[in-house]
């Protein structure tokens, strides 16, 4: 079964006092400090003060409102023929990034020969045609 505590004001108020002593002292130890050293209270105050009007300027200041891109209408063949089309799209851009790296691998070389140079004029070829077939995809109907 359920018992009752019983309820003992005395120590409630016994706490509250010494909560109340325990913050005069507090109080006195800054109003003696302040006392001592008001400039240095002084030049804090205005720091602080200097750097919340800063950082509200520049750290928390918010940028223009973000607006979502519109996205492109889907294409009106089916979902089929949208889904090819994303997938080759796809395609092309993965092979931009491994052409990407291959120019990135010649470029870190230090000293460069005639298959270094042939194989970046291939790789840049293929990326002009692959940004043709990408621009052709998605400006045709």
């Amino acid at each position: 079964m359920s018992k009752k505590i019983p309820f003992n004001p005395r120590s409630s108020a016994d706490q509250i006092i010494f909560f109340q002593q325990k913050l005069q002292q507090a109080r006195n130890f800054v109003h003696d400090l302040l006392q001592r050293y008001p400039l240095y209270f002084l030049s804090s105050m205005l720091i602080s003060l200097l750097t919340s009007g800063i950082l509200a300027f520049t750290v928390m200041r918010k940028d223009a409102a973000h607006r979502l891109p519109i996205f492109p209408k889907t294409p009106t063949g089916g979902t089929l023929s949208g889904l090819s089309s994303a997938m080759r799209t796809y395609d092309a851009l993965q092979q931009v990034t491994a052409i990407q790296d291959t120019i990135a691998s010649i470029i870190a070389k230090e000293s460069l020969n005639t298959s270094d140079s042939i194989r970046l004029t291939d790789a840049l070829k293929r990326f002009e045609q692959l940004q043709k077939t990408i621009y052709h995809q998605n400006n045709t109907p």
